[in-house]
C-alpha cells in the first residue's frame, strides 16, 4: 500500500476519498450525523466497548494507572469513571477488521487507515459529528482528509509512525544492513523476528522484490505469488513472529535473543535509553509509514460517550503524552518540537512538518483491494513451516 501516494492525493479510497496535503481540518463535517435525533448522554448506558491496541487503554483503567504514563483518556475517566469501559485487544489490522465483521459490537474502534474503505463499504461504522470534538480543529488536515468518505468524517486520526528494520549494531555486519533483504539473510537464522502482521509482511516482501509505489498494496496475481514464495523462503529464518511489541519483541531485542526485527520507531528509543546498541534502518527501498485513528461503531448506544472518549484522546495534552511516552507521532498539528522531551525523537518525527508521511522515502500503508487474497496467501506461508 503506497501511503505516500495516498497522502499526495494521487489515490483515494476507491476514488471516494482523497488525502489532500493542504485541506482544512474543519472540512468534512458530518451533517447527516448531527441531524439524527438521539438520546441525551445522560440516557445512554455509558458502558463503552473499545477495540484497541494493548497499551492505549485510557488512563485510570486497570492497566493504565501509573503516574507519568500515557495520560490519554484521563479526562473521560475522571468525568465518567473507568468501570464502564471494556477493551478487546488486537494485534494487527486484519484481526481488527475480522472481529468487527464477525458481528462483535464495539462503540469505538481504533484501526489504521488502510481498512477505512472496508469498514464503510460493509456498513460497520458511522460518521462522527466533528462538532462534538473541540480538538478536531487542531488535527493535521492531510490526515483528517484521509478519514473522509463522501464528505463525512468516518475516521479521526490520532497516532502515526514508521515501520522498518531494527537491528543490533554489535551483532549485524553493517554491510548487510542496507535494506529489507536483511530479513532474508541466512547468516542470521534464528536471530530474526518479523511481525505477525500478515499484510504488512507482504508489503515488506513487495518492497524487497521491487514492487514499490502503488504496486505494494495492489499486487497482481503473479506479484502476490512471488511475494508469498519470498515469505515462505524467509519464514524459517525467524526465531518467532512477534505479536506483542512489549511482551514479545522488546524483551527479545534487549536480552539479545533477537538481533533483527520489524519494528516501529519507539523500540529504538527504548534500546537507546538502556545503552543497547541498536539502529533503526532507513532501507534503500524506503520505510513504511502508517497512521491510525478512531471509528464509531454502527450500532453504538453510547454516541455521545464515544465522542467524549475520543476527545479525551485527541486533545493537546493527550497527543503530547502519546509522543513523550510512546514516541509515536500524533495527529495534533499544533504540537511544537520544543514540547517534546526527547529532542532526537522530535527530529526523527520531523515534528511540525504536516506532510512528513508524504516524504519520498516513506511508503504509506494504504487500502489493499485484494486483502482477502493476501490473507489467504499468508495462511499458506505460515502453513509451510
Amino acid at each position: 500500500m503506497d501511503r505516500r501516494s495516498f497522502l499526495m492525493g494521487a489515490a483515494g479510497l476507491g476514488g471516494a476519498v482523497l488525502l489532500g496535503g493542504c485541506g482544512s481540518s474543519n472540512s468534512g463535517g458530518s451533517p447527516a450525523a448531527s441531524s439524527v435525533k438521539r438520546p441525551s448522554i445522560a440516557k445512554e448506558p455509558g458502558n463503552l466497548s473499545i477495540l484497541e491496541w494493548d497499551g492505549y487503554q485510557a488512563f485510570g483503567t486497570p492497566t493504565n494507572k501509573k503516574a507519568g504514563g500515557l495520560s490519554a483518556g484521563d479526562e473521560y475517566t475522571k468525568k465518567f469513571g473507568a468501570d464502564g469501559i471494556t477493551y478487546s485487544l488486537i494485534v494487527n489490522d486484519s484481526e481488527a477488521l475480522n472481529k468487527v465483521r464477525s458481528g462483535q459490537q464495539f462503540d469505538v474502534i481504533h484501526p489504521c487507515i488502510e481498512n477505512l474503505q472496508d469498514y464503510v463499504r460493509d456498513g460497520l461504522v458511522q460518521p462522527w459529528d466533528t462538532k462534538l470534538l473541540p480538538s478536531f480543529a487542531n488535527l493535521n488536515p492531510a490526515l483528517v482528509k484521509g478519514g473522509q468518505v463522501n464528505g463525512q468524517q468516518y475516521f479521526i486520526p490520532w497516532d502515526w509512525g514508521y515501520g522498518s528494520v531494527i537491528y543490533r549494531t554489535d551483532k549485524v555486519d553493517p554491510a548487510d544492513a542496507t535494506g529489507w533483504e536483511l530479513f532474508w539473510n541466512p547468516k542470521y537464522k534464528g536471530r530474526i523476528s518479523m511481525w505477525n502482521g500478515n499484510t504488512t509482511n507482504f508489503e515488506i516482501a513487495a518492497l524487497k522484490l521491487g514492487y514499490g509505489g502503488h504496486a505494494m498494496d495492489n499486487l497482481s496475481d503473479d506479484q502476490l505469488t512471488n511475494a508469498k514464495n519470498a515469505l515462505i523462503e524467509q519464514y524459517p529464518l525467524n526465531k518467532f513472529l512477534w505479536s506483542s511489541e512489549y511482551t514479545d519483541l522488546q524483551p527479545a531485542l534487549q536480552n539479545g535473543d533477537v538481533w533483527i526485527a520489524y519494528s516501529w520507531q519507539d523500540q529504538w528509543v527504548y534500546a537507546r535509553s538502556k545503552g543497547i546498541p541498536m539502529a533503526y534502518m532507513k532501507p534503500s527501498q524506503g520505510r513504511l509509514g502508517w497512521y491510525c485513528g478512531f471509528m464509531l461503531g454502527k450500532d453504538t448506544k453510547n454516541y455521545y460517550h464515544a465522542h467524549d472518549y475520543v476527545e479525551s484522546y485527541i486533545n493537546h495534552k493527550s497527543c503530547l503524552s502519546l509522543t513523550n511516552y510512546f514516541y509515536y507521532g500524533s495527529a495534533d498539528a499544533t504540537i511544537k518540537a520544543s514540547e517534546i522531551q526527547d529532542k532526537a525523537v522530535a527530529r526523527s518525527l520531523d515534528i511540525g512538518n504536516p506532510n512528513v508521511l508524504a516524504s519520498a522515502d516513506v511508503h504509506l500503508q494504504s487500502w489493499e483491494p485484494n486483502e482477502a487474497a493476501v490473507q489467504q496467501a499468508w495462511e499458506e506461508v505460515t502453513a509451510s513451516a
